[in-house]
C-alpha cells in the first residue's frame, strides 16, 4: 500500500510538472513576469513610467521612451536585486526574407493584424500570451466578438485594463525599440493594443506608451535539456511501475 500510494503521489507530481513546464508565463513575484518562450522578463505594470512617477500619464516620444527604459532601475524585493538592463520590445521580420510592409490580416506580413510570430514581442504578447482578438479576422472580416485590451466591439483608443497577470495595459499604442525601416530616422515600429495591429511609420515626435522588458529570467536558471530528459525518464519509470503494481 505504501508503495502504491508513493507511486500515485509521484505520478501526480509528474503530471503537474509536465503541465506547468508547458506554461508560457511565470509570475516571479515583485512585479516581474517571465515568458519562457521568448526568454524575456516583463514588468507586470505595463505603464510603470506613470506608476513610478516618472511621467504624468506614461505617453512619451520615442526618444523619451528609450531614455526612460535605458535609465530604469527596478528593485526586485523577492531576490533583493536591482535590475537595470531594461529595453523596449523588439520587432523582427516574420519571414527571413526581411520586412514585408504590406498591410494584411493573416499575420503573414509585418504590418497588420494576427501576427503571432515570436519575432514581434508585443504582438506575441497580445495574441498568444493574453489570447486577445484583433479588430480583423485572418480572412479580412471585421471581428464580431470583443477585441483590444478593453474587450470592446469597437476600437477605443483610451483607457486601461488588467489582462492576465499584467496590470495597467493602455488601450492605445506602444513603442518598440526597432527603428522604422521604411522612413529611416523619422519613425519606429509600434503595436496598437486598442486593435491588435502592428505598424511601421509612427512618427517619433508623436507620443505612445512604453512597456519595459529585459532578456532572460530573474529566477534561478531553467534546467538544461539533459535535466528535463532525466525528469521525463524518471516520470516514465514511475508510470511504468504504477502499471506493474496494478497488475499484481
Amino acid at each position: 500500500m505504501l508503495i502504491k500510494n508513493g507511486l500515485l503521489a509521484a505520478g501526480a507530481f509528474c503530471m503537474l510538472w509536465s503541465a506547468s513546464s508547458q506554461a508560457a508565463l511565470h509570475d516571479r513575484g515583485a512585479g516581474l513576469i517571465y515568458d519562457d518562450v521568448l526568454n524575456v522578463t516583463w514588468l507586470q505594470d505595463a505603464n510603470y513610467s506613470k506608476t513610478s512617477g516618472f511621467d504624468d500619464n506614461g505617453k512619451m516620444t520615442w526618444s523619451g521612451a528609450t531614455q526612460w527604459v535605458d535609465q530604469l532601475s527596478y528593485f526586485d524585493s523577492v531576490r533583493n536585486t536591482t535590475w537595470n538592463d531594461w529595453r523596449l520590445p523588439t520587432v523582427a521580420p516574420v519571414n527571413s526574407s526581411g520586412f514585408n510592409y504590406s498591410w494584411h490580416w493573416t499575420g503573414a506580413t509585418d504590418e497588420g493584424y494576427n501576427i503571432v510570430s515570436p519575432n514581434s514581442e508585443l504582438s506575441y504578447m497580445y495574441y498568444v500570451n493574453l489570447g486577445l482578438n484583433g479588430w480583423y479576422l485572418p480572412n479580412g472580416i471585421k471581428q464580431s466578438t470583443p477585441f483590444g485590451v478593453l474587450g470592446t466591439t469597437s476600437a477605443v483608443w483610451q483607457g486601461q485594463a488588467n489582462v492576465g497577470p499584467f496590470q495597467n495595459i493602455q488601450s492605445f499604442m506602444y513603442w518598440s525599440n526597432t527603428e522604422g525601416s521604411d522612413y529611416s530616422n523619422r519613425d519606429a515600429w509600434t503595436f496598437i493594443t486598442a486593435e491588435g495591429g502592428q505598424r511601421d511609420g509612427f512618427p517619433r515626435p508623436d507620443a505612445a506608451f512604453a512597456w519595459a522588458v529585459r532578456d532572460g529570467d530573474v529566477a534561478s536558471p531553467i534546467p538544461e535539456p539533459s535535466t528535463w530528459a532525466m525528469l521525463l525518464l524518471g516520470c516514465g519509470f514511475i508510470v511504468n511501475m504504477g502499471r506493474r503494481a496494478r497488475q499484481h
